[in-house]
């Protein structure tokens, strides 16, 4: 009975395998397609020849042209075709010398690349060898996919973005725009303390376009190489359309010294903090944030606040990561002697189930428990330090916010410990304004001492106590607004809130900041 069994099982067997290996193969290796990504990954350090061995079968690679010749913004005689396959988007960029200017953004094409070198001209992937004759134009006006992302996963990862649509969001320009700045040439797009470079030929049809100083800027992710052979990462703008939600510089002695003061913050509500915290500012003069906008940046230096890149503290306020998170005021009218609000999208002065203040003056909020900073800052469920070292508010003229950015005003709460705050070794922290507690040179020295915890800089607000008791930290002083001088400087009062605090116990009192 066995010996019948067996040959009838073995026969089945053999037919499951040869079932298999059919599918695998009739999926696989008769494909004419390879993948972009996959053509990519056969490039090991030196040149490669395409072969249909070293292709699995596969003679032709498909995609949608990205490069806009029209625009005179692409490197001459390219064509940059991106690929989505396999859930994947990876581009390739192809010489065509003279030719390259017959294919245009959303051309849709077949490549017949064997025979073709993939190999490395100054630190850029192409795929060259190929003529007009290799190429089937199937359509035209295709819509082209462009990818959202930070300048941080780009430097992390460039291979996976090179010769695609990159889109990098509220992005600050580096060095700060002035006034009649032009987009042509060179410029850092900053998040944090990671950057790529904006690239726009002089000849390209809107090299004379304003230079914002921040903006959100989409392009062909690109790369060169500088003298010494290392990478350079660079976006190329298609159009001026490609570069939107534009910030524009401004002059920051446009609006004078201190045109904004620090007057209060709640750090530590009652109940969960995430899309809670929110910090009072008041306005020593007018100010359209449209016309002269500014930033607010906080920070927070406890030992799991991890900055994008580098040895805190880094670029400073600039940072970014979970260490620093930047709020753009670029919408809003404030009059002089304005309280007003910047901090978390709920707006209730105590937490949850606590008196509603958004009819207070609020002039930018952020959802940050789930929504990274304006430029830099990550998603955090909490932007500021309840215990340890020190945090930070700050606030900028301008959006355009770096390592060498001077706030208007500045205050630090917390622990005294400099760790993250300021390196004398480095010379870097975070920069401070002449204001009533802080003073870049110091007063009996003559000494520069441009950073907080550095010389006399020692000034720090103790953490509110005890924890989880809703307090508003209220700082009251004196100041000048025609002077533009502090005549008393600011003390703190630890405001403990209940559920139906109102707005006017934050706003009023002996112990509020005065401006005349």
């Amino acid at each position: 009975m066995k010996t019948k069994i067996y040959p009838i099982l073995l026969v089945l067997l053999l037919a499951v395998i040869s079932a298999c290996k059919k599918h695998d193969f009739a999926e696989g290796a008769l494909s004419p397609i390879i993948a972009v990504s996959d053509m990519r990954s056969l490039y090991k350090g030196t040149d490669v020849t395409l072969t249909k061995e070293n292709m699995q079968g596969a003679h032709q690679i498909v995609g949608i042209v990205i490069s806009n010749p029209d625009s005179g913004n692409v490197p001459q005689g390219i064509v940059v075709l991106q690929n989505f396959r396999r859930q994947v988007i990876r581009g390739i960029s192809i010489p065509l010398g003279d030719k390259a200017a017959s294919y245009h953004s959303g051309d849709s094409l077949m490549i017949d690349v064997e025979g073709a070198v993939l190999k490395k001209v100054s630190g850029a992937m192409q795929l060259t060898g190929l003529t007009e004759a290799n190429i089937h134009k199937i359509s035209s006006a295709n819509t082209v996919t462009v990818q959202a992302v930070s300048s941080y996963t780009i430097k992390s990862n460039p291979d996976s973005y090179e010769n695609t649509l990159v889109q990098i969001k509220s992005a600050t320009v580096s060095p700060a725009p002035k006034v009649g700045d032009t987009v042509a040439g060179e410029r850092y797009l900053v998040n944090g303390a990671d950057s790529v470079v904006l690239h726009t030929e002089a000849a390209a049809s809107f090299a004379k376009a304003a230079l914002p100083s921040s903006a959100t800027f989409a392009g062909i992710l690109l790369v060169n190489q500088d003298a010494t052979g290392n990478a350079i990462l660079q976006v190329w703008p298609r159009t001026g359309a490609d570069i939107t939600n534009k910030t524009v510089p401004i002059d920051p002695t446009d609006l004078g010294k201190a045109p904004v003061v620090i007057t209060g913050y709640i750090n530590d509500t009652k109940g969960a903090d995430g899309n809670y915290e929110y910090f009072q500012f008041r306005a020593t003069r007018t100010i359209d944030f449209s016309k002269t906008p500014m930033a607010v940046v906080t920070c927070t230096n406890a030992g799991t606040a991890t900055p994008n890149a580098g040895d805190a503290p880094g670029a400073g306020w600039a940072t970014g990561g979970g260490r620093t998170y930047k709020f753009n005021l670029t919408t809003g009218v404030v009059n002089k002697g304005d309280f007003f609000y910047v901090g978390g999208s709920n707006k209730k002065i105590n937490g949850p189930n606590t008196t509603d203040i958004s009819s207070a003056k609020w002039i930018r909020s952020i959802a940050y428990v789930t929504n990274d900073g304006d430029g830099f800052g990550s998603m955090s469920s909490g932007l500021l330090p309840n215990s340890g070292n020190a945090g930070g508010i700050a606030i900028f003229a301008g959006t355009s916010v770096t390592e060498a950015s001077i706030p208007v005003d500045v205050v630090f709460f917390g622990g005294t410990g400099a760790t993250t705050i300021y390196n004398a070794t480095t010379n870097k922290g975070y920069r401070i304004p002449d204001n009533d507690h802080y003073h870049p040179v110091d007063p009996t020295t003559n000494g520069a001492q441009p950073f907080a915890y550095q010389g006399s800089n020692t000034y720090v607000i103790p953490h509110s106590t005890p924890a989880d008791a809703g307090i508003f930290v209220k700082l009251g002083g004196a100041f000048d607004a025609t002077t533009k001088n502090w005549t008393t400087a600011r003390k703190y009062t630890f405001l403990t809130l209940s559920s139906t605090s109102a707005l006017t116990d934050i706003e009023t009192g002996s112990d509020v900041t005065t401006v005349k």
